[in-house]
């Protein structure tokens, strides 16, 4: 792939640095501990409501819990990552639960080239906040072009809205009060460091990248999933 010398390096790290399976390993065990990953990984495919075999992307896969769950339910799952750690984590566990072989590709929402129409539906979670806004389009349109016509894309992510007369800083307080102890220096990392962005302009940029957006449901303080069609 011929990348331009002014294109975003997706490959930066951002956020935590996880560098061995073992740091991987304890993240993807904290994560379990104050969400129910299976429920929603659930909840997703629900939503999609796919024909067994359907290809399934996921963009920024970590450590794979979506990807391994959708491959036990019986489609063709293909996973990217900027973090080579995290792909070597997700084949490993595939293969040690016996699940059908998953894909993966090192690459990420603006490094990712598949051909036109490659996907029945693309997931992501938790990984387009890595990305400034002005590449958050690059990046959903690339989405839409690996995706079918009549596709579906569900985006899982921490998006920030304002309450009525609220400011900003009262917004970020209370999505970093959301979580438990152990959990809040990450979230407070995440609101320095991080590229969320609120809801209006989130909706904006789908809009933008030529989806419908067939629903928006908050499911905790900062976190919306949206599921998305492409016409």
């Amino acid at each position: 792939m011929n990348i331009p010398e002014w294109q975003w390096n997706e490959m930066q790290q951002v956020g935590m640095d996880y560098t061995n399976l073992d740091e991987v390993g304890v993240y993807d065990n904290r994560m379990s501990s104050f969400r129910d990953v299976d429920a929603e990984n659930r909840k997703m495919l629900d939503m999609l409501d796919l024909p067994q075999g359907a290809a399934v992307l996921e963009v920024g896969c970590g450590t794979g819990r979506f990807a391994r769950f959708a491959a036990a339910a019986g489609y063709a799952v293909t996973a990217i990552d900027v973090s080579k750690i995290m792909l070597e984590y997700v084949c490993a566990k595939a293969a040690r639960e016996k699940f059908p072989p998953i894909k993966t590709q090192h690459s990420g929402f603006l490094t990712m080239d598949f051909p036109m129409d490659s996907f029945d539906a693309v997931v992501s979670g938790a990984a387009l906040h890595h990305l400034p806004d002005s590449w958050k389009l690059v990046a959903l349109r690339n989405v839409a072009r690996v995706l079918k016509g009549g596709s579906q894309f569900i985006l899982r992510d921490v998006v920030f809205t304002l309450q009525d007369g609220e400011a900003p800083g009262d917004c970020f307080t209370r999505f970093i009060d959301s979580f438990n102890e152990k959990i809040r220096p990450g979230a407070r990392g995440h609101v320095k460091k991080e590229y969320s962005t609120y809801d209006w302009i989130m909706e904006g940029l789908l809009v933008r990248a030529g989806f419908n957006i067939l629903s928006a449901r908050t499911c905790s303080d900062g976190f919306i999933v949206y599921h998305c069609r492409k016409p």
